[in-house]
């Protein structure tokens, strides 16, 4: 297994969020005993199209790698851009399946609620949003599969787009006598919308969890989706 890892996000002006891409890769490419890049498909830099792109003009680099959409739904980044850039830059690099609802998605995310409640009574899943119906339908089908997993409602909410607001979701969740409410962030990463999700939690006097980027159960998964494409 000698094909690197590409980790591709989605960028973010915060270090933070970076720190977090970056530490996956080199988890993930420790395990896997390969070398790790990372590269994104907006905001920031590297661009993935420039990093295919050094494979393609220097073969001393070795095989084309192995790319890993760090996406948690298949929004316009995951079925345009990333393809794209694979076409244009490199087609000989593998590209694997986004994150989605894979069961370490599931783990990170009870993981997160436990570190802050040991028994809620309702979850509201919170994300990014996203202006593909698909993507935010991704986001309805985890919120079901952690309800199954916790056994307690989950609701799903974004916190941009079309859709349900996480204030809107704990409403409705108080309105049925839920009492200890947990916002959990379908998110990778620090960031904008994670500050807003905290803001909103301390506006509900509600508890919310972290990112699930550095869970351990991701840096599995980012590990699994390699071995896999090869």
């Amino acid at each position: 297994m000698t094909r690197p890892l590409v980790l591709a996000a989605h960028g973010t002006v915060d270090p933070a969020g970076r720190a977090v891409t970056v530490e996956v890769a080199a988890r993930s490419a420790e395990r896997l005993g390969v070398r790790a890049e990372v590269a994104y498909v907006d905001v920031c830099g590297p661009e993935l199209l420039d990093v295919l792109g050094r494979y393609a003009d220097d073969p001393g680099r070795g095989e084309a790698p192995v790319v890993v959409p760090f996406f948690l739904a298949a929004g316009y980044h995951v079925r345009h851009d990333v393809p794209t850039a694979v076409r244009s830059a490199l087609p000989a690099a593998l590209v694997t399946p986004w994150l989605g609802d894979a069961p370490e998605v599931l783990d990170a995310l009870a993981g997160r609620v436990a570190e802050v409640a040991a028994a809620p009574d309702g979850v509201v899943l919170a994300a990014a949003g996203s202006s593909d119906a698909d993507a935010r339908g991704e986001v309805e089908g985890v919120a079901a599969a952690l309800a199954a997993r916790l056994g307690v409602p989950v609701s799903a909410a974004f916190l941009s787009g079309p859709g349900t607001r996480p204030t809107e979701a704990v409403a409705a969740l108080r309105d049925r006598g839920t009492a200890d409410i947990v916002l959990a962030a379908h998110l990778l990463a620090p960031g904008v919308f994670l500050r807003r999700l905290a803001s909103t939690a301390a506006d509900l006097g509600v508890a919310a969890t972290g990112a699930i980027g550095a869970h351990d159960a991701i840096v599995s998964l980012v590990a699994r989706r390699h071995r896999e494409a090869i």
